[in-house]
């Protein structure tokens, strides 16, 4: 067993094809096509990192039956709970996983943008103390990503609390006493905004660090689709 571990998780429910009001425009399917692609990517780079890191993918309860061949893998364990009480599945996770691990680090499956590299950043960031936070932040604020060493368990509540959102967490968590590394502008898609702030990010030369060929080319097929959302 390694000292470290990664959780993916899902905002909500990504195979049973339900309408997201932060994506107004896009089919249902796709959607949910958008979601996995996400995470499929997400989970690529992570296991780059298998032989620094053990896995544990999240999905919805939901999603149990629907959930397709692809993510079906040994590399990596595979939990189904209710997402719509994380803080459930938190104090779950901090009676038995978090334990378990020297360092542990969160990602929400909808982040486009860390690299491989940036993982052993982020294992490394934890390993300089003992009483040491990660935060990996999006241009807006929302909180990635977060990593942890020795976590007080109230500070997953507060982050629920807070909807991710950093400003909002510092304000209800004035009093932390974990030194805190701060990573800016990873890229989070949970809206029509976001989508098109992605069509440009792959554009570019180095999105080929963190989205592969066959990532590549899902995301295409849903930008010509919606190449009118684009503009």
């Amino acid at each position: 067993m390694n000292t470290n571990a990664i959780y993916i998780f899902p905002q909500s429910q990504i195979f049973t094809k339900q309408p997201d009001s932060e994506f107004i425009g896009i089919g249902n399917e796709e959607i949910s096509f958008l979601k996995s692609t996400l995470y499929l990517n997400l989970l690529d780079n992570v296991l780059q990192r298998k032989d620094k890191v053990d896995v544990f993918c999240f999905f919805d309860e939901n999603d149990k039956e629907l959930l397709p061949d692809e993510y079906h893998s040994n590399d990596y364990k595979i939990f189904f709970e209710n997402l719509s009480d994380k803080n459930d599945v938190y104090d779950k996770l901090a009676t038995k996983e978090f334990a378990a691990y020297k360092n542990n680090i969160l990602i929400f499956s909808d982040v486009i943008d860390i690299r491989p590299a940036a993982l052993d950043q982020y294992i490394n960031l934890l390993s300089i103390d003992d009483e040491t936070i990660l935060i990996a932040k999006s241009k807006e604020g929302v909180i990635g990503a977060l990593g942890f060493n020795n976590l007080a368990s109230n500070v997953f509540h507060e982050l629920e609390k807070s909807d991710f959102n950093f400003d909002k967490l510092l304000s209800i968590n004035n009093s932390c006493n974990q030194f805190i590394h701060i990573v800016n502008d990873v890229l989070i898609v949970r809206n029509i905004s976001n989508f098109k702030q992605l069509y440009s990010e792959l554009s570019q030369k180095k999105s080929t660090e963190y989205c592969s060929q066959e990532m590549y080319e899902r995301f295409t097929h849903l930008f010509i689709e919606y190449k009118d959302l684009l503009k």
